[in-house]
């Protein structure tokens, strides 16, 4: 049995804090504005703070952090492979352990997400399963014969890079989060992605169609299909904001799916929404020392 669990979760422009009984409940959470765009120091007393606001009488001696970037053998995160550039080339274990009073443990926010789902969320009946986060990019976090899978390097599920269209005569060969994550989307569109999604849903009683999101869909259902063909999951989990529209999105990535993956191959891959919301990744990062535990 392990004791009371505390998770943090970094990303660009917030940070998701938890405590976790052992029984599993999440006893306190806490959301505030911190990430990438306010100084290091500033950063870092914002989540010694939060932490402090959750924690009660329960002193944080471990906590679990994870970061939105990938994080090198050597504990650091380089400029452009992270959405927290004030804490790039800096170590993270000594610097948050330091300022945290706490022995700390850090990991992906993708792969933390996953753990959390798999410990307390959609995939927790799951020993092979994949979550994939919609955001400023698309990302992946792996469960695989029951332990969360990083690669030889750290760098599994780095599946919105994957180019899945032909190469362009001129332009840059786009990547399938260049054409299909929401914040992309919308930024280039200039409107909202739930706006035109909920439009494109419609679009049976609307006027004309969509063309652009016809091709996003379809390339995340490509993108599904090709890990499932390669893996032979059982689940797929789908989190990041824009899983707020709920059933309708899920339906959505389910059809494109189904259509890009081969017939006999689907097999049982169920496709759910995360339940355990923003907090995936504060609640996966707390489970950074119950596996420690538990181990």
């Amino acid at each position: 049995m392990f004791a009371v669990l505390f998770g943090l979760d970094i990303g660009g422009t917030n940070l998701k804090a938890v405590k976790v009984t052992p029984a599993g409940e999440i006893a306190e959470s806490a959301t505030v504005p911190a990430g990438g765009s306010i100084p290091r120091d500033a950063l870092l007393k914002r989540a010694a703070e939060t932490l402090r606001s959750i924690a009660g009488d329960d002193r944080p001696e471990r906590v679990g952090i994870a970061f939105g970037g990938m994080i090198q053998p050597d504990g650091t995160m380089r400029l452009g492979s992270t959405n927290l550039p004030n804490l790039a080339d800096m170590p993270l274990v000594e610097a948050f352990s330091d300022r945290l009073a706490a022995s700390c443990t850090i990991d992906h926010d993708a792969r933390a997400a996953m753990r959390g789902e798999a410990w307390l969320g959609a995939a927790h009946d799951a020993q092979n399963a994949m979550t994939v986060t919609f955001g400023t990019g698309i990302g992946a976090g792996l469960l695989l014969g029951g332990r969360i899978h990083g690669g030889a390097h750290g760098g599994a599920g780095e599946i919105g890079v994957w180019r899945l269209i032909p190469p362009p005569d001129t332009d840059p060969w786009p990547t399938v989060e260049d054409i299909a994550a929401p914040a992309q989307f919308a930024a280039r569109r200039g409107t909202a992605f739930s706006e035109a999604f909920h439009a494109w849903i419609d679009r049976d009683s609307a006027t004309g169609s969509d063309d652009e999101l016809d091709e996003a869909f379809e390339l995340v259902g490509r993108m599904i299909a090709n890990a499932h063909l390669l893996l032979d999951l059982e689940v797929i989990v789908l989190i990041g904001a824009v899983t707020a529209l709920g059933e309708p999105f899920r339906r959505a990535i389910e059809t494109s799916f189904l259509a890009a993956c081969p017939a006999g191959f689907p097999r049982d891959l169920t496709i759910r929404l995360g339940t355990l919301g923003p907090l995936a990744g504060a609640v996966g990062a707390a489970a950074l020392h119950r596996d420690e535990a538990l181990s």
